[in-house]
């Protein structure tokens, strides 16, 4: 009998524990209820009307060079937007429709605009959080964002290169002897090219 006591005042113990432990105050609702998890790389924030989702920085893992940037516009509103972002030395502005959805990704077949959006000047490195202004009317917010690496191999296609010059070479803007001796030769190379 005695051990039949024995057990049930233990049963009774841990049931009386249990509760009381901080374990099970995480089961709260109050506490699981204020916890967000955004699927996927990239931060995320609202401002006024729009959301934004998924934006982060990509760059060489050297941290020499500008970074690529992406980023989800979301407009929850009833008229169009204006949406500024401003980065580094980059200031990139977009029109969103009331309930449509912008993204910027050159590689992504949902992309809506399949130019890159290049930052230079970006003070961050990889691993480093870079911020990035959104501004949307008289409403704006400074959301902090991942600057990311090639070192992870899916990323390898967005490192942005360096940018072109501006003005061109010596080489480049003195024709080439074979191709100046003949019009038809002339012809053939705008040919192949164009």
């Amino acid at each position: 009998m005695k051990r039949h006591n024995r057990a049930a005042l233990a049963v009774a113990a841990l049931a009386l524990i249990i509760p009381v432990s901080g374990c099970a105050s995480m089961l709260s609702p109050h506490q699981t209820a204020e916890y967000h998890y955004n699927a996927g790389d990239g931060a995320w924030g609202s401002v006024g009307d729009v959301e934004v989702r998924g934006m982060m920085l990509i760059m060489d893992e050297s941290g020499e060079g500008p970074a690529q940037l992406f980023y989800t516009l979301i407009n929850k509103g009833d008229s169009t937007v204006s949406v500024s972002l401003e980065v580094g030395e980059k200031t990139q502005k977009e029109s969103v429709k009331a309930g449509e959805t912008y993204v910027q990704d050159p590689e992504s077949s949902a992309a809506t605009s399949t130019k890159p959006v290049i930052v230079d000047g970006l003070k961050a490195k990889p691993g480093d959080l870079a911020d990035v202004t959104v501004k949307v009317g008289d409403d704006e917010k400074t959301i902090r964002t991942q600057v990311l690496s090639n070192s992870l191999p899916q990323y390898e296609e967005y490192v942005p290169s360096e940018k072109p010059s501006e003005s061109p070479s010596e080489d480049a803007s003195q024709p080439s002897g074979d191709a100046s001796q003949s019009g038809e030769q002339g012809e053939s190379a705008v040919g192949v090219n164009g």
